[in-house]
């Protein structure tokens, strides 16, 4: 049974002889009524305030939990931010590599060619000097054959002409 301050002030008990002054029964009554009454009010300002502060923890812990969710979430984003990072960065530098090598194989096989230009270029120097040589040897010994043609035909001449004073019949 739950006891109201209205219930304390307003009880009155049964009279006997020789019983309690009925006056002081009933100050005493008015004064627990009155302190009843203000620990019931404190009591239902308590209960508030409680409730008021189990509302504000509850809306607290679930924002604590929410920045704990965002916090891993934030560190796997920034660690999968990272490993993705690396992962270009080795892929990069596997593409760089990869086209470096194929630079110096390009090059490589560029020089190769130009190496081979330059051999036949050398091949046909060397042929066209021993053409020319040729060409000049040849022109020298014709050169040296019209000479002898001459100093022979100049030998017959002097042999040909009669001497001086014979006579030809």
């Amino acid at each position: 049974m739950k006891i109201t301050p209205i219930d304390i002030s307003g009880h009155r008990f049964a009279k006997r002889m020789r019983g309690f002054d009925q006056e002081e029964v009933r100050s005493f009554l008015n004064l627990v009524s009155g302190e009843f009454e203000k620990t019931i009010i404190e009591n239902n300002s308590l209960k508030e305030e409680l409730a008021h502060i189990k509302a504000n923890i509850a809306d607290y812990k679930e924002r604590e939990r929410i920045l704990k969710d965002t916090l891993v979430t934030a560190q796997k984003l920034a660690e999968d931010i990272r490993e993705e990072a690396r992962k270009e960065a080795a892929l990069a530098l596997k593409e760089a590599e990869l086209r470096g090598a194929q630079l110096l194989d390009q090059a490589a096989r560029k020089a190769s060619q130009i190496e081979g230009v330059i051999q036949n270029l050398r091949v046909e120097r060397d042929a066209f000097e021993q053409r020319i040589r040729s060409a000049v040897e040849q022109h020298l010994r014709l050169l040296d054959m019209h000479k002898k043609e001459e100093e022979v035909e100049d030998r017959l001449r002097f042999m040909k002409k009669p001497p001086a004073g014979e006579n030809r019949t």
